[in-house]
């Protein structure tokens, strides 16, 4: 495993240097940014879609995307995507580079020589291509209204929001058991803690792709929640960004709920490792956590 993840870092880090050598992007050629993998699961996608819809407006280039992901994700959110470049267009294209890159910020990533179609390979887990058009992102990422009155239902029903503070909590674990590194219980219940601390009253919504673990290990306390079973990734999504706060484990589908989140002065407590890069991935810290995301270690 850590020679999968050394090895993706290394890709990375080659096309880096490579596209620092190539001339700067000449926005007078017509650009094209082109998404058609879908690659992990619902936070993988939306770091995909984010950084592909962030290149297209930071270049003004026109932007093509699957009808697959683009159905995937109408299936969640009310997106109001347009002009975009249709498939028989695609096919037209004279050349298209395609840049693989799992969580590098690549500073020049489109080129002036031959090709001025990139196509995107990977999870592109880097919030620098996408932060300046935040609110950009967030209007296209605007949950159904299905999925926020079923969310805002069970939040009513179990939470009394004038006398509580809402903390969510996302909690990875499944397939990260066997191939990555999770978050500890020590981190999560000093994360619980911090809160405990700071807040007169708390109340704990817990989301995870492993909720009868969860209930066993942290549901015994009166103050935590744990969603239902037959609430869907994209309801368990909703839910972190409705809550005032946020505690972060391994993985991306938290970091979204948190990127998402209804409440902008929220406070964001994330696990790392020492260094403050993210626990279970090799990427730098700066690329992959806004400067609003706290750690356990700095904060008050």
């Amino acid at each position: 495993m850590l020679f999968y993840l050394l090895n993706i870092h290394s890709k990375s880090l080659y096309i880096l240097q490579s596209w620092k050598n190539k001339t700067i992007f000449n926005d007078s050629i017509e650009c094209h940014i082109i998404l058609r993998e879908r690659s992990g699961r619902l936070g993988n996608r939306l770091f995909m879609f984010a950084s592909a819809y962030g290149l297209s407006l930071k270049h003004s280039c026109q932007l093509y995307i699957d009808r697959n992901i683009i159905d995937e994700l109408q299936t969640s959110f009310d997106m109001n995507l347009t002009s975009l470049l249709s498939k028989s267009q695609l096919n037209n294209l004279p050349s298209i580079t395609k840049i693989e890159n799992h969580c590098s910020y690549i500073p020049n990533v489109l080129h002036s020589n031959n090709s001025y179609s990139i196509e995107l390979s990977g999870y592109w887990q880097v919030h620098k291509y996408f932060l300046d058009y935040m609110e950009q992102i967030k209007q296209q990422l605007r949950f159904k209204q299905s999925i926020l009155d079923r969310v805002n239902n069970f939040l009513e029903k179990n939470i009394n929001k004038n006398v509580s503070t809402s903390v969510g909590i996302h909690i990875r674990r499944g397939d990260f058991l066997l191939v990555r590194r999770v978050s500890s219980n020590k981190y999560i219940f000093n994360a619980m803690s911090h809160f405990l601390i700071k807040y007169h009253s708390v109340i704990f919504i817990i989301v995870s792709d492993d909720k009868e673990y969860c209930r066993k290990t942290f549901g015994q306390n009166k103050n935590v929640l744990v969603t239902p079973d037959s609430f869907s990734a994209a309801d368990d999504l909703a839910t972190l960004s409705l809550c005032k706060h946020t505690i972060l484990t391994a993985g991306t589908f938290g970091w979204w709920g948190a990127f998402l989140s209804h409440n902008r002065l929220g406070d964001v407590l994330t696990d790392s490792k020492s260094d403050h890069t993210p626990i279970d991935s090799n990427c730098r810290q700066d690329d992959y956590f806004p400067s609003w995301f706290s750690f356990l270690n700095n904060t008050n």
